[in-house]
């Protein structure tokens, strides 16, 4: 049966989904952020803004009783709350709640081109109604029981795709990237267990897979702070120069922030973390990763 959805947030990634809902014959309704008009009859509510305006702007919306999935990737500064949280905060009676994440570029999806994507939802009816909107051939959708580590997942990996710039900025090679990106996973996972989501979910689509993905793409904006920072460039520049929001920016603070996180062993996210607000040079950081005491892989 076809449905018609609301799709908050006109970025490339809301545009994106947009035409994938479109494809499947679905009715999609596009709107602006900070467009505040009453909801029109829908059959379920798609979130694509970015993280730090999400509880502005959904204070100013009524609750939709509609099934939600968001979009976004990160972790609000101040509180460490995933987005499906602050939905939940703001709008306490909404139905369960989902959220879809992995290595996806908008361009390459728009253009066609085969990717997959992991759907999380509260419970498994919901997981299945996302999942039966969006699956197609040339982008397949697979559920998992892990909300919660499926959003860290998406917000934990921005901050390493800005080390994966720093990386490819300083030409440390394939080698370097290659051991980072094995470093990052193991630290991404750490932080995201402490966190309460589950192991296998950072070892599939929306861990390890959008890690590498972002932090390895030339189309990434996450990593082209890494390769500004090695430029010399500041952090204001750095963001005013994107054309588009970077939220491993402001994950990395709010990751270092978190009281949760006060003895967990992070080192690449603290050193990206004194890079991007202490202006670490760049070159000392790595150096610092490198001088680290041997240990054992885990």
């Amino acid at each position: 049966m076809k449905k018609t959805i609301t799709v908050l947030g006109a970025g490339a990634w809301g545009r994106t989904l947009s035409r994938l809902l479109q494809n499947n014959g679905h009715t999609v309704h596009l709107r602006h952020h900070d467009d505040l008009s009453p909801w029109p009859d829908q059959d379920g509510l798609m979130i694509a803004i970015p993280v730090q305006h999400i509880r502005h702007t959904i204070n100013q919306l009524p609750p939709p009783h509609t099934p939600i999935c968001s979009l976004s990737k990160g972790i609000e500064i101040g509180t460490g709350k995933r987005v499906t949280q602050i939905i939940r905060e703001t709008w306490p009676d909404s139905l369960p709640l989902a959220v879809l994440s992995g290595p996806n570029l908008a361009h390459e999806i728009t253009q066609g081109l085969p990717a997959a994507s992991t759907l999380a939802a509260e419970d498994t009816p919901t997981a299945i109604f996302w999942q039966t909107l969006l699956h197609q051939p040339l982008f397949r959708i697979y559920r998992c029981p892990d909300i919660i580590g499926v959003e860290l997942g998406g917000a934990l990996k921005n901050i390493y795709a800005i080390a994966g710039g720093v990386c490819r900025g300083l030409g440390l090679g394939e080698n370097a990237l290659a051991a980072l990106l094995t470093r990052s996973s193991a630290e991404m996972t750490r932080i995201g267990l402490i966190l309460g989501g589950q192991l296998d979910t950072f070892r599939g689509l929306s861990g390890i897979g959008d890690l590498f993905l972002t932090a390895t793409s030339r189309h990434s904006r996450n990593a082209r702070v890494g390769e500004l920072l090695v430029q010399g460039k500041p952090l204001p520049e750095i963001l005013q120069s994107l054309g588009g929001v970077a939220e491993g920016v402001t994950t990395a603070r709010a990751i270092y922030n978190d009281p949760r996180l006060t003895n967990c062993e992070k080192p690449i996210a603290n050193e990206i973390y004194a890079m991007l607000y202490e202006n670490k040079p760049v070159q000392k950081a790595v150096e610092d990763l490198l001088d680290r005491i041997p240990s054992v892989e885990n």
